[in-house]
């Protein structure tokens, strides 16, 4: 039911809740996915496709963390400024450099074909709200907030400002979400 409602909101509205509110940051991944894949795909050359999303959705989750409603901007521009700007970073910095990766055997963000049907982008779209769920289940609000502020870029002192906190508990946060985040994927 909370995701129905979720659904008729704004972009600004889910960007104003995602920090806290894990489903509003479901819908918004879900309503950015297409343009995000879009993009990557435009943009590839000497950085592949999939590589490009996961800087796109990298993109996404920063401009979340940053939106300021205030600036009377529209949450969509600013998204898709903050997308590109982080796609365009990464093709500048692989300049033909080997980029230092874990297991590249498997993607983070694994995308689904370009050309694929509009049902299996849709499964796609609920395989990546599950597993958003499934993760964010598992974290305490704190986390939460802290994992999203991280991943959105700020540092551990700028998290602690941002929530008067000390970083020591920014750090064991982050501890705490990354051995649950591992517990997950096995």
């Amino acid at each position: 039911m909370k995701n129905f409602k979720l659904e008729h909101c704004t972009d600004e509205e889910l960007a104003l809740m995602a920090e806290k509110d894990s489903e509003a940051m479901c819908v918004l991944i879900s309503r950015y996915t297409r343009l995000i894949r879009w993009k990557a795909s435009m943009m590839c050359g000497s950085v592949e496709a999939d590589d490009l999303a996961q800087e796109g959705f990298m993109g996404l989750l920063s401009a979340v963390t940053a939106f300021d409603k205030q600036r009377n901007i529209k949450f969509s521009t600013y998204a898709n400024i903050c997308i590109t700007n982080r796609m365009v970073s990464a093709l500048r910095n692989s300049s033909g450099l080997p980029m230092p990766v874990g297991d590249i055997s498997e993607p983070v963000f694994e995308m689904p074909d370009t050309n694929a049907q509009p049902d299996s982008i849709v499964l796609k779209r609920e395989e990546w709200a599950d597993l958003w769920r499934k993760i964010t289940s598992q974290l305490s609000d704190f986390e939460y907030q802290i994992c999203i502020m991280f991943i959105g870029g700020l540092s551990y002192m700028e998290i602690a400002d941002k929530l008067g906190v000390s970083v020591k508990s920014v750090n064991n946060a982050l501890q705490r979400v990354r051995s649950k985040m591992r517990r997950i994927s096995m």
